[in-house]
């Protein structure tokens, strides 16, 4: 039959919508529009639009015994490539082919080849149906939107780290990028100095220093900026030392080579090392620490080794001991419990919660015995103030409210009896355990086990009070990370 034998023309148009299937191990893709098939040309046949990250979907041109190929347009793509179209078989020319649109990149190639003309009526078009799926986010592993890395940098997540793809010095934590890179905010960049041939060693970063102790385990025995001690040093206690947990293990005192051995030292590329003697429990201790002038920031790095002959478990633990009157709070994946210890004689820590972290005000009324708790922490961070206006401890004229903010990996296996972030305040008033444990672990047979973490030094902002549940104190700190 030819066209000139039909009285009218007809046209035949089918829409046939496909969906788009996900799964979690694969992304999503539009699936192909098909075209009518008629006696004349292939309809047009419409891609789905694939998800944010994947790849559009192919249009098919409708196939037809006479005429040409319909036009296959491939589905459009959020930020992968555009589906490629594929032309409609035809007894006439070869489909039109557009390749499909895409956000980040170029639209797909696509073909197909028709055969020899024919004159029947046009087919029906067919459109594939519209599929966005999710929108990018910070959180779906996977390099999408305005990130420059997978979630983070942009404008929208948080600042990438270290080694991570960045455009600008605002999309690093470090606030450097160089060469498409985010620079190490914790490179080695501090001066080491033995103060006056004294068992003192001294980390220099302008004027942020730390102070470790080689003949008492190596203590980091002072924290300053500008002069002011952090540390509390009194004949109660003083400075920050390093245990492993659960104490269970070891009851009390601590091991000597976690309680009062002296250490060798030494120094190596702006790194100061603390090595200890091996234990009557065969564990050998080494600390390291090393400062960062750009970023006033030190890093503290303990590995633990195994001498013994069987593999063992535990947890490293920071113990740091700062001045009562303070306030020290930390984000929580959970209400705060007692930490009885081994004495069981402790009475709870007066937590309390608000802005997603749990917040300690110290308050010297409120406790007649030794107080001890914890809570599994979320983040990697908490923070200590020693002063400031509303705490019990006001700072003296001329100075300004100091926080203590620390940095880890955040802890997913926490040790027996013990929590990620713990503090402990005595009956005398004298000091604050302000504590921190890594991931309960096995330690093989001459194996080792070695954890980092930073320390960072600052001056409160006078328009961010220390006040428990402030969502601005906590906004403030996370700006500080590293």
């Amino acid at each position: 039959m030819r066209k000139t034998d039909l009285p009218i023309v007809l046209l035949f148009f089918a829409a046939l919508p496909l969906g788009c299937t996900q799964s979690p191990s694969s992304p999503p893709t539009g699936g192909g529009g098909s075209g009518g098939s008629t006696h004349a040309s292939g309809g047009s046949g419409g891609g789905n639009a694939g998800g944010s990250n994947p790849q559009g979907g192919n249009g098919s041109g409708g196939s037809a015994t006479g005429g040409k190929g319909g036009v296959a347009t491939g589905g459009a793509s959020g930020d992968g490539s555009g589906g490629p179209g594929n032309g409609g078989a035809s007894d006439g020319s070869g489909g039109t082919v557009v390749g499909g649109a895409s956000g980040g990149n170029p639209g797909g190639a696509g073909g197909g080849n028709g055969g020899s003309s024919g004159t029947t009526d046009d087919g029906g078009a067919g459109a594939g149906s519209s599929d966005t799926g999710p929108a990018p986010s910070c959180t779906d592993k996977t390099t999408n939107g305005d990130e420059t890395d997978s979630d983070c940098g942009g404008g929208t997540c948080p600042k990438c780290g270290a080694g991570k793809t960045c455009k600008a010095d605002s999309d690093c934590k470090g606030g450097s990028c160089a060469s498409g890179k985010c620079a190490d905010p914790f490179a080695a960049t501090g001066t080491i100095s033995n103060v006056n041939s004294s068992n003192i060693w001294r980390i220099t970063m302008g004027t942020m220093t730390l102070e470790a102790d080689q003949s008492a385990t190596g203590m980091v025995s002072a924290f300053s900026l500008d002069g002011t001690n952090f540390l509390v040093i009194n004949s109660a206690s003083n400075g920050s030392v390093f245990w492993t947990a659960p104490q269970s293990d070891w009851n009390w005192p601590p091991p000597d080579e976690m309680y009062s051995s002296a250490y060798t030292p030494s120094s190596k590329d702006n790194v100061l090392t603390m090595t200890s003697p091996t234990g009557k429990d065969g564990l050998t201790f080494t600390k390291r620490f090393w400062g960062n002038v750009d970023h006033q920031a030190v890093t503290l790095e303990y590995t633990v080794k195994n001498g013994t002959a069987a593999e063992i478990k535990k947890a490293p633990w920071e113990i740091t001991r700062v001045y009562p009157g303070g306030l020290t709070f930390f984000p929580n994946a959970e209400d705060p419990v007692v930490l009885p210890g081994t004495s069981n004689s402790f009475l709870a820590v007066p937590f309390t919660t608000g802005a997603g972290a749990a917040w300690f005000k110290y308050q010297k009324a409120a406790f007649t015995q030794d107080i001890k708790g914890g809570a599994d922490g979320l983040e990697g961070w908490a923070a200590h103030i020693n002063c400031g206006t509303g705490l019990e401890q006001t700072c003296a004229t001329g100075t300004k409210s100091l926080i203590l903010i620390k940095e880890w990996d955040d802890t997913t296996s926490q040790a027996p009896g013990e929590k990620e972030v713990e503090i402990y305040a005595n009956a005398g008033h004298n000091y604050v355990e302000f504590e921190q444990q890594g991931n309960y672990q096995p330690i093989p047979a001459g194996g080792t086990m070695v954890w980092t973490m930073h320390w960072m030094l600052r001056a409160l902002p006078s328009d961010v009070a220390p006040t428990p549940g402030s969502a601005d104190l906590v906004k403030w700190v996370r700006s500080q990370l590293l």
